[in-house]
């Protein structure tokens, strides 16, 4: 668990400018779970199985800027109404966290909010598979990994976590694990593995 009190403060309250970036900009919701006072964890969704993009993927809930977006928060706010099926008014913006650059070419640009809603989601099931609650205790204890991206100067890895819910994998566990980094007690060390899957994600660790 993590008092808000703890990292509220080292926030970025920027949430005008845009990124100069040639990139695929987006923006996505960090949701977090809790009591007033501390944050248990974080609200994800398995994205539909059917998608041409990150099918069956865990995820935050965001998505590409759009034209008449005036910033990313703006389009982070949309997304999160068009997923997870209720009004923005559920959430608390806290911040805005450092942006993730993606060997997709995509920018991403994360904002740290607090959920303050009944959990009664209206998924957008064109779009979402599920929405997953996962408390924070369990990137604690889960296996975690990680590989080597390969020719990659200098050394670059992607992480994992094998969780009940699934595999988190990809730009949500680095922007997971950076936060955990900056503003928890959280330093473990994944256990290095080679891939054993030939596309994305590379990693089934039920096969390690």
């Amino acid at each position: 668990m993590l008092p808000y009190e703890s990292f509220v403060e080292k926030l970025s309250r920027d949430f005008d400018s845009i990124p100069e970036t040639s990139e695929i900009k987006s923006g996505v919701i960090f949701p977090l779970f809790g009591s007033n006072t501390t944050a248990e964890g974080i609200i994800l969704t398995e994205r539909a199985k059917h998608l041409k993009s990150h099918p069956g993927q865990i995820s935050f809930p965001g998505g590409v800027m759009e034209t008449s977006d005036s910033n990313l928060l703006v389009t982070a706010l949309r997304e999160w109404e068009e997923e997870m099926g209720v009004k923005q008014t559920t959430l608390d913006v806290l911040g805005k966290l450092e942006g993730l650059h993606t060997r997709t070419g995509f920018h991403i640009t994360p904002f740290l909010a607090k959920y303050n809603g009944d959990f009664s989601f209206s998924k957008n099931v064109d779009e979402v598979e599920r929405v997953i609650l996962l408390p924070f205790s369990e990137l604690w204890i889960k296996p975690f990994y990680a590989i080597e991206i390969p020719n990659r100067e200098p050394k670059h890895f992607a992480y994992y976590f094998d969780l009940p819910d699934g595999l988190l994998w990809g730009a949500t566990c680095e922007m997971i694990l950076r936060f955990l980094k900056a503003h928890s007690s959280f330093d473990r060390t994944p256990k290095l593995v080679k891939p054993n899957l030939a596309k994305p994600p590379f990693l089934d660790p039920k096969s390690l």
